[in-house]
């Protein structure tokens, strides 16, 4: 891509809940060992990891890597609900705990889409080592946003 050749690794996790995460690392292949930036891209309500797809052409040539995982209850992923992002943030919480235990990532970004922009604010607040957010289009209240998706 671009001239950089790209690796793709799928990778299984467990979430604190002890559901199994579908997992997609998008590497740069370059030829020192040292560790690179790395954006984790966390998907929207009724999507999956594919969703990340159009990141890759930006992302990758900067050699900077991507994550990107089915959230518990989303495409490949176990479960069978999500929460709009209140258990999201523990699927977040796995991906980083895997990622930072790699040894192959320096700082570590989060770009979310509607949903997932909402997890990543949930998750910041509690994670100063975040080196960045991109969010587009986060809900402003999870009770307004269930009160709308509920009524008839």
């Amino acid at each position: 891509m671009a001239g950089v050749k790209v690796r793709r690794s799928d990778i299984d996790i467990r979430n604190p809940r002890g559901l199994l995460l579908k997992c997609s690392f998008f590497e740069p292949v370059h030829r020192n060992t040292e560790q690179l930036p790395c954006v984790i891209y966390l998907h929207g309500n009724s999507s999956s990891r594919l969703e990340c797809l159009p990141c890759i052409e930006t992302l990758l040539p900067s050699f900077i890597s991507i994550f990107s995982f089915d959230f518990s209850g989303c495409g490949q992923s176990e479960g069978e609900y999500i929460s709009l992002g209140w258990y999201e943030r523990e699927d977040v919480k796995a991906v980083i705990d895997y990622l930072r235990g790699t040894g192959r990532v320096s700082t570590i970004g989060l770009w979310g889409r509607s949903m997932g922009a909402a997890t990543a604010l949930m998750y910041v607040q509690d994670d100063p080592s975040i080196a960045g957010i991109v969010l587009d289009s986060p809900f402003q209240s999870l009770r307004i946003l269930a009160e709308e998706l509920t009524t008839t």
